[in-house]
């Protein structure tokens, strides 16, 4: 494998620039190609040379075909930006779509850019595959997936303004199909419905999302842009699937036409090793088996990264409103990450993505991936993982993160670990108290703030641990409502509130001399016992690298220099005003003024936030991002969700 320092040097992402044509005549000259396929099948046909089950194979590939050039259309990809012959591509594109009855080419163009911008997610993904593993689930899932589109655009679709544009444009379509074929079957043509359409159809909706989304992004798990589907090079299947054997290179560059693929990917195959692409052989070879590649199933770098679906494994309550929730990592694999960090969590609820933090609560050690969710007040996540979360649930899991983490950053002997926790604070400082005794690198002391004993989450496995290493563990739990019973078990503990007076009865070594004491202190909780633990550490003069405080999340950076005034005006004439600097997105700013602007992906892939600069200047974007090409670039055009202001700005948004 090529080494990745020379890897970075070649400029390996940027390369696909080069293979963008002005006009994608390959594209073009396919479309010719099906209009004659379809008229020579059909002439044969009724002239009695070709039988109609044979003529229905053909349209069935030729509807397949059409697919393949309303796709480029769709993703803007035939004709480049500024072009007169641009608004032709949206003439192929409707053309194109005629053969699949269903899939109007505007709303598919919409709905097919959430597909690339929420790939493989189970709510947000309208291409991903929900309905079982077993054969016959999956063909019933192909011809679902049309019907899904739909479905999605007039329900949880619906508010915004990129698919309700469609809705006019996609009746006209239905309605021109639906007379179209009633015509037809009214005519007497109904033989020639069904073998030059209608069986078609049937084949082309079964067959499209068998090799643009089931075979491509199986096992659907992968949430990383490099492993969330797969290549299976050859020329034959690059010329039988119209470069679907190279879909992750499609996904990585959307705007390149079908037949640049596979040139793209030999060009760029040492960066897709270097990033761990699934890359699989069909018959035989030195790459892994055809949908065997553990890249596109597994964890990122070795186990270093987690960015796919888990499943739930196991849900155990902990306390009344807490509970403990175990994920199933790939099988033989385990997440490598510090004691004390954390992970993110997805998961579409009341019709929004949501995502929270939560600390990985089991050592390392244990190859364990668990989690401690206490159930906050009128909280939308955290209530859905208390009360409807079910084992065999598969949640979006990110992460290692986190600087809270044991061992600590620094090089300094530690010897002895303080832990003070609060409420769901144990988390981390579970997983980090466990680790550390595990390794028998130091002498632990626990101090666990809580409302009583009922509510000490993980207690069984404090007091396993207090069992099993009495000699180097010790606990104090702080109650303040004074109850020290749960269910029959008596815990000792100290009745008040953990402030600066009892952390000094509890820490009575403490000295600002003792630069003996080699000890790392680890605080976990509410924002006000943090502060009055580090004012209590502060005042003790200890060293502020031996302090660490759990944050899941940086505050948020102050707009950096001069703020930018940046008008936007949008296609249905609403003007907006708002003032971004340039250390911040437009997109970004936009969003945090309650000001929706057309986007998916958020992150330059898929070029819907796509807008033309009519006055100002703007930082160039990196040529890798490949939601927008370096001749848009020059031609005036940017994407809100890269875009950083130079100067006063006005934009004006690109309509497709």
């Amino acid at each position: 494998m090529t080494d990745i320092s020379e890897i970075r040097q070649e400029h390996y992402s940027d390369v696909w620039q080069r293979f963008m044509p002005g006009v994608a005549w390959g594209t073009v000259s396919l479309f010719f190609a099906i209009v004659l396929g379809y008229a020579v099948t059909i002439y044969f046909s009724l002239a009695g040379h070709i039988p109609y089950f044979l003529s229905a194979l053909i349209c069935g590939y030729l509807a397949y075909a059409s697919f393949t050039v309303m796709h480029d259309a769709g993703h803007g990809g035939i004709v480049k930006m500024g072009s007169p012959l641009k608004p032709l591509e949206d003439v192929l594109g409707w053309i194109s779509s005629l053969p699949l009855l269903i899939v109007p080419y505007r709303f598919f163009q919409k709905i097919h850019d959430r597909h690339h911008a929420f790939t493989n997610d189970p709510e947000r993904d309208p291409d991903h595959f929900t309905l079982g593993e077993q054969w016959y689930m999956v063909l019933l899932n192909c011809m679902w997936i049309p019907f899904r589109y739909h479905l999605m655009s007039v329900t949880s679709l619906r508010h915004l303004k990129t698919f309700s544009s469609t809705y006019v444009s996609t009746l006209v379509y239905l309605a021109i199909t639906i007379s179209s074929v009633t015509y037809m079957i009214n005519a007497g043509y109904s033989d020639e419905f069904l073998a030059f359409v209608f069986f078609p159809g049937i084949i082309a909706v079964i067959v499209l999302p068998l090799f643009f989304d089931y075979i491509p992004h199986h096992p659907h798990k992968s949430q990383d842009r490099y492993q969330n589907t797969r290549i299976f090079p050859g020329q034959l299947w690059n010329i039988l699937l119209l470069g679907q054997s190279y879909h992750l290179i499609h996904h990585l560059y959307p705007r390149l036409p079908w037949y640049k693929y596979q040139g793209v990917y030999q060009k760029i195959l040492p960066y897709l090793d270097s990033k761990g692409a699934p890359i699989e052989d069909i018959f035989s070879g030195e790459r892994p088996r055809f949908l065997k590649s553990p890249l596109a199933s597994g964890l990122k770098d070795k186990g270093d990264a987690v960015n796919m679906l888990l499943s739930v494994a196991s849900i155990r309550s902990l306390t009344g409103d807490s509970v403990e929730v175990s994920l199933a990592l790939p099988e033989g694999e385990r997440l490598n990450y510090r004691a004390g960090q954390y992970i993110t969590v997805s998961k579409w609820l009341n019709n929004e993505h949501q995502t929270r933090c939560y600390s990985l609560s089991s050592a390392p050690e244990n190859g364990e991936l668990q989690i401690g969710v206490k159930k906050v007040e009128q909280g939308l996540f955290s209530g859905f993982l208390n009360d409807d979360l079910d084992v065999g649930d598969e949640l979006i899991v990110r992460g290692p993160f986190g600087d809270f983490s044991y061992p600590a950053q620094h090089s300094k002997p530690v010897d002895h670990l303080v832990l003070v926790a609060a409420g769901s604070g144990i988390t981390p400082v579970l997983a980090i108290m466990e680790s550390a005794l595990i390794s028998k690198n130091a002498t632990v002391h626990l101090i666990y703030a809580c409302r009583d004993a009922n509510n000490i989450m993980f207690a069984d496995k404090i007091s396993e641990l207090m069992t099993v290493y009495s000699n180097c563990l010790k606990v104090d739990f702080v109650f303040s409502s004074g109850a020290c019973l749960s269910e029959g078990v008596s815990w000792k503990s100290i009745i008040g509130r953990l402030d600066k007076a009892m952390l000094r009865d509890l820490l009575p070594s403490i000295k600002a001399a003792d630069s003996a004491a080699q000890t790392d202190f680890y605080i976990c909780g509410p924002e006000g016992l943090k502060n009055s633990v580090t004012e209590f550490l502060s005042e003790n003069n200890i060293d502020d690298q031996r302090v660490h405080v759990e944050a899941f999340v940086a505050l948020a950076a102050a707009p950096k220099g001069k703020q930018h005034e940046i008008n936007i005006l949008l296609s249905d004439g609403s003007d907006y005003v708002i003032n971004v600097a340039s250390n911040q997105t437009i997109l970004q700013v936009a969003a945090a003024n309650g000001i929706t602007l057309p986007h998916a992906c958020g992150n330059g892939t898929c070029g819907t936030c796509k807008f033309r600069v009519t006055k100002g200047a703007v930082k160039p974007i990196d040529k890798s991002v490949p939601g927008i090409t370096a001749s848009e670039q020059e031609a005036g055009y940017t994407l809100a969700c890269q875009c950083h202001p130079e100067s006063e700005l006005q934009i004006k948004e690109w309509s497709r």
